[in-house]
């Protein structure tokens, strides 16, 4: 079996939170949810719609975020996955 390995390593965006290394990805679906939520129950909505309204909108970007990185990787997202355990 022929195996290709790639010469070019695309580092994913990471940010140093407390220490801690977190995806971009991550770090803006938690702010999105933040602001939805504090945006929300500003105009009046109810703690269910704004708890409701950030997990979607969380969801979508921590997702949404994963899937585009996943595309700059050759073999999609299961290498994005093995690369971000490695560099933890």
């Amino acid at each position: 079996m022929t195996t290709h390995i790639q010469s070019v390593q695309r580092p994913v965006p990471v940010v140093d939170l407390a220490g801690a290394r977190w995806p971009l990805n991550k770090l803006a679906a938690a702010a999105v949810g933040f602001l939805l939520v504090v945006g929300v129950l500003m105009f009046g909505g109810s703690a269910v719609v704004a708890a409701w309204t950030a997990a979607i909108a969380t969801i979508a970007v921590w997702w949404g975020g994963y899937a585009w990185y996943g595309r700059r990787w050759e073999h999609g997202a299961r290498e994005y996955v093995v690369e971000n355990r490695r560099a933890e």
